[in-house]
């Protein structure tokens, strides 16, 4: 038994048949397209993202500059021109401050280096202990202005006649920025 359909029938249904597949062709072309793009636009966020990610990184580097620039500043500020008399001055003060006696105090010559001007001084003090060093060269250390220990030498007066028994020769320096 055989079923036989019109033409006119049969080619109705392969028009139809063919709108529907042209239609799922061009839905399927876009949804591939679509993921294309998709992976290409992931790709370009992912890329931006580190970019953001080496910008933070570089904005917290320029931000730490920025603090180091100021403390610089500071220390600027802090070491600046100083002369002779006012550097006796000081280190007299505070000799008599910690129980010192200064025996000398000498400028020595300056040592200019290409950012700051080394400024050292030779001073020569008599103590009675250890704890009198320590005491005078914290007191040193601790003013506003920045002086450095640079050397330290101590010898006993085992024949003195004198109260001191320890002499101390001592190298300070000052730091004075240049620009």
């Amino acid at each position: 038994m055989r079923i036989e359909y019109p033409r006119e029938k049969i080619r109705d249904l392969f028009l139809k048949a063919r709108k529907k597949v042209v239609s799922i062709g061009i839905i399927a072309f876009t949804l591939f397209l679509t993921l294309i793009i998709q992976g290409i636009q992931t790709r370009k966020i992912e890329a931006l993202s580190v970019k953001k990610g080496m910008e933070a990184k570089k904005n917290d580097a320029l931000k730490e500059i920025a603090g180091t620039e100021k403390r610089i500043n500071l220390y600027k500020s802090l070491f600046g021109n100083k002369d002779a008399a006012s550097v006796m001055n000081v280190i007299s003060n505070i000799a008599r401050d910690s129980k010192v006696r200064v025996i000398s105090l000498q400028p020595d010559k300056e040592i200019n280096l290409p950012a700051y001007i080394k400024y050292p001084f030779n001073l020569v003090i008599a103590v009675n202990s250890f704890h009198d060093i320590g005491k005078f060269i914290n007191h040193i250390e601790n003013q506003p202005e920045a002086y450095f220990v640079d050397a330290i030498s101590i010898r006993t007066q085992e024949e003195s006649r004198e109260e001191n028994k320890l002499t101390v020769n001592v190298t300070l320096s000052i730091i004075v920025f240049k620009g």
